[in-house]
């Protein structure tokens, strides 16, 4: 009788045994999390024609060399307020295992004033400040233009001067420029048709859909980056557009407590919350108290970069840049390749 029991147990755990092989196997993504492999990690080689990067100056550390970029755009050269290129400048000192181009980036980002000033065609100053350019350039092997500081009543002046500077760089520099992300045309400095036509790259800073002044939002939402795309498409030559990536993010808080406050106001606050307020002489009088706060964090992880890239691969574009090194998600680079590489 025993032998039978021991017999037929035998049967029945041989019979789950084989059931259990046939059963499908759970899907590698729902894996303990060091047994899982990122979904993105295996996503198809994006190649695209040109790999453009923005690196800070002082924050060379943050480049391997190894990164598959074709054109490296050092951020910035100094502009004085009288117009002038402040300090020397060289490339980098870094070893990539490829050949890349070395961009020097002349960036004036909130200076409305000095844009007026230094784009006067009637001032010599002008002259001059594309001559500082020149002398900057021929370390390098081009020029980029950032100036986002420049008034729609300055537009005809930003042209010439785009003009005359290229005119005057060597005709082996590449003049290349970074503009805003537009979804529709509109009067202002940064009109795409008249510029592509005397750059020779335009990179699309398709980022800061929500900055932060702004009600909390993405950096770069896939919808928004598509209609940025689609509306450089129609005004700048294939070969000449590059689409920029974010690899930062915003944090935005509910609740903003650095405001001016009234007496009146003060003597509320300490009644209703019960608050001891404290002086010296010194700094007069103060007090604390906590208040609940919630923070929202819209991010640049590996999945955002990827699909990003399939999206703007998916419309032929064939040239990105990543603005900028040292602020993106480790692995970023893998999946990425250049033609020209």
């Amino acid at each position: 009788m025993k032998r039978l029991i021991f017999l037929l147990l035998v049967f029945i755990i041989g019979c789950s045994s084989i059931t259990s092989v046939s059963e499908p196997k759970e899907s590698i993504y729902t894996q303990s999390p060091e047994n899982t492999i990122d979904p993105y990690q295996l996503a198809d080689n994006l190649e695209f024609n040109e790999v453009w990067a923005y690196l800070m100056k002082g924050e060379e550390d943050r480049i391997k060399g190894d990164e598959p970029i074709t054109d490296l755009c050092y951020f910035s050269a100094k502009v004085s307020g009288r117009g002038q290129i402040v300090g020397e400048y060289a490339p980098p000192d870094i070893k990539f295992n490829n050949k890349i181009r070395y961009h020097i980036v002349i960036a004036v980002i909130d200076n409305f004033a000095l844009m007026h000033f230094v784009l006067n065609p009637n001032l010599p100053v002008r002259k001059n400040f594309i001559n500082d350019i020149c002398k900057v350039a021929t370390k390098f092997d081009g020029v980029q233009i950032d100036f986002e500081s420049v008034a729609a009543s300055d537009a005809a002046w930003f042209f010439s001067f785009l003009k005359e500077l290229r005119a005057a760089l060597d005709k082996n520099k590449m003049l290349s420029i970074a503009l805003p992300a537009r979804r529709t045309r509109i009067a202002d400095a940064y009109d795409y048709p008249s510029i592509a036509a005397i750059v020779d790259k335009v990179i699309i800073m398709a980022y800061d859909q929500h900055w932060s002044g702004s009600s909390p939002g993405p950096v770069a939402g896939l919808s928004w980056c598509k209609e940025v795309a689609e509306f450089a498409k129609s005004f700048i030559p294939k070969e000449k557009l590059i689409m920029g990536l974010p690899l930062y993010g915003r944090a935005w808080q509910d609740k903003n407590f650095n405001k001016s406050v009234h007496y009146k106001h003060v003597e509320e606050m300490i009644k209703t919350s019960n608050i001891q307020p404290h002086y010296d002489p010194e700094n007069g009088a103060y007090f604390e108290y906590e208040e609940k706060i919630k923070v929202r964090v819209y991010f640049t992880d590996q999945r955002a970069i990827v699909d990003r890239l399939k999206l703007y691969s998916s419309m032929s574009i064939e040239n990105v840049a990543f603005w900028r090194i040292g602020q993106g998600p480790s692995g970023m680079w893998q999946g990425i390749s250049t033609k020209s590489l």
